[in-house]
């Protein structure tokens, strides 16, 4: 008789959000926007047929079909013809290569907003689609959205007549569940603050106007928030990540701008100014905050591992000896770009690798073909660097994992967005990242080893731990000139069974509390550590031998003051 042995693993603490995380991790976001305003539809639907919505059921649904069919038959035509322009590219490929949960996203957020019709309306509503898919290819500057193909669709119907937006999505009955939906993507989106930078002045500057009609207050409040397109258009429509500002204060400025906006026609009279066309005025004025084309990263090579220096100490004797090989789990990517990759040290970017569509399994992921990374290079580097792990132990590698680990030079993946907060501060800061965690420091050090930053005064002071499973996994520090920048000395140590290691782990907390006033810590990926073990001193641990399947932690970079 055998008795299964209990998992040694670190406990997790439960949490709601961590819960929420991972259910909706799982499914990419297009699919899970599709879903939410598919549910939203299908309440709308319920509500008319109980006569809580004074809307006709068969309109709703036969303006949904079109409104969709035809997003989707304008995205159609505007990869062919783009194809067909451009030459080179052959137009199996050219339609191959758009995510077709978009168009129906699109055709859905229309059919939400357009008044239901049937009969020779719809021939209105197919137009809106048509131009809503083709505003994708049309109206872009070098590859990149201007505006939301949606918003493009309700203006062009509206100014020629062919339907009217009516934002019936707006109406009290279904705000509930508009609500539910809407907090559902912008936890998954973690866009909060920027929904709530555009619905509080939107609702208090609507509440007012509302007052200033002799309103009741509280009524007015319920008009501003329960009667109006705010919720929809805060959680579906200003939130689209195409046409979002890369940064948090650009996008609180952007919503201030668009509620200021859409409170317009209520507070002074400008009826011209709908819903849709204020949203159209915050996507132009994000457009000049972001990146202004469409970035190509042309795969150049892999680096292999432990072949490379971190500062005067290589990579395969960190820990493990000289002959340590990386784990075959990360992968160290490097790419050229098209034209120059705008982004800050700490950024991520967003990738579309359409290779994925023909991986093995391409079709039972959720997720979809894009993901986001962390660069890992510095801004003025000749090379774009992209370090992420395959798999996690005994885990299949996802589709879009699978094509990135067979790229071959030459293959183009795009990158869809650029956004993050995570910069290095310019006081005293502890850097503590576990696994692949550690990869929006090797672009702050890099930019800081290439002289990019100014430093403040009396230097830069940064201490960078990194702690991972494997020795294999520690990645290159920096790869360029280390003498155009600051020196980092590399110690390591082992967290293991060992009482030197436990000794080592202890000596590093205390010089940590030791030195760790005002400094800021930063932890990506940091679940795997111990809260008592986030901490690194000037000394640092003693170098240690690593015994059994301990976390190990090395601390890969320092810069002298």
């Amino acid at each position: 008789m055998s008795t299964a042995a209990a998992p040694s693993g670190p406990r997790h603490t439960w949490h709601p959000g961590l819960v929420l995380d991972r259910w909706f991790g799982r499914v990419s976001m297009y699919r899970l926007v599709a879903v939410a305003l598919a549910v939203i539809l299908a309440s709308g639907l319920v509500l008319a047929a109980a006569g809580v919505l004074t809307l006709d059921v068969a309109a709703i649904a036969l303006t949904a079909v079109v409104a969709v069919v035809a997003s989707v038959a304008g995205t159609l035509l505007g990869a062919g013809v783009l194809a067909l322009v451009r030459g080179g590219r052959s137009l199996r490929g050219a339609l191959a290569a758009p995510h077709w949960l978009s168009p129906v996203v699109t055709g859905l957020i229309m059919a939400l907003v357009l008044q239901p019709v049937g009969g020779a309306g719809l021939l209105g509503v197919a137009g809106a689609g048509l131009v809503a898919g083709l505003s994708k290819y049309v109206i872009a500057w070098r590859g990149r959205h201007v505006l939301n193909p949606a918003v493009v669709g309700l203006l062009v119907a509206g100014w020629f007549g062919w339907a009217h937006s009516w934002w019936w999505v707006g109406a009290a009955a279904i705000s509930p569940v508009v609500l539910l939906t809407g907090l559902v993507i912008l936890w998954r989106t973690r866009r909060l603050a920027y929904a709530a930078s555009y619905l509080v002045p939107a609702a208090a500057l609507t509440t007012l106007g509302y007052a200033g009609l002799g309103t009741a207050l509280p009524t007015a409040l319920s008009y501003a928030l329960l009667s109006s397109p705010v919720l929809f258009l805060a959680a579906f429509m200003l939130t689209e990540p195409l046409t979002t500002p890369p940064r948090r204060w650009q996008r609180i400025a952007i919503g201030v701008l668009v509620g200021v906006a859409s409170a317009a026609p209520l507070l002074w009279g400008w009826l011209w100014l709908s819903p849709e066309l204020a949203l159209a005025i915050g996507n132009a004025a994000a457009f000049g905050l972001g990146p202004r084309r469409r970035v190509g990263l042309r795969f150049v090579r892999r680096v292999g591992a432990g072949s490379g220096p971190v500062g005067s100490v290589s990579v395969g004797s960190v820990s493990g000896g000289a002959g340590q090989t990386r784990s075959g789990q990360v992968l160290d990517l490097r790419f050229t770009a098209s034209s120059p990759l705008r982004f800050q040290p700490g950024q991520y970017v967003e990738i579309d690798v359409p290779r994925a569509l023909a991986a093995p399994g391409a079709a039972r992921d959720p997720r979809g073909r894009r993901r986001v990374l962390s660069v890992a290079s510095a801004p003025s580097a000749q090379e774009v660097r992209l370090v992420t792990r395959l798999a996690e132990p005994e885990a299949e590698p996802s589709p879009v994992k699978r094509a990135l680990a067979a790229l071959e030079q030459g293959d183009e993946v795009a990158v869809t967005l650029v956004g993050g907060d995570f910069l290095l501060p310019r006081e005293p800061s502890a850097l503590l990242g576990a696994g692949i965690g550690i990869t929006p420091f090797l672009s702050m050090l890099d930019a800081l080893a290439c002289g990019e930053q100014a430093p403040p005064e009396g230097g830069w002071d940064v201490v960078v731990v990194h702690a991972v499973r494997d020795v294999g996994d520690v990645v290159e520090l920096h790869d360029g000139d280390a003498a155009r920048g600051p020196r980092w000395r590399c110690a390591r140590g082992a967290a293991g069974p060992s009482r030197a290691a436990r000794r080592g782990r202890r000596r590093a907390r205390g010089a940590a509390r030791n030195r760790s006033g005002g400094a800021a810590g930063r932890v990506p990926g940091g679940g795997g550590l111990d809260r008592r073990r986030r901490g690194a001193g000037r000394g640092g641990p003693r170098p240690g031998r690593a015994e059994g399947a301990g976390l190990r932690l090395a601390l890969v970079g320092r810069g002298d003051r």
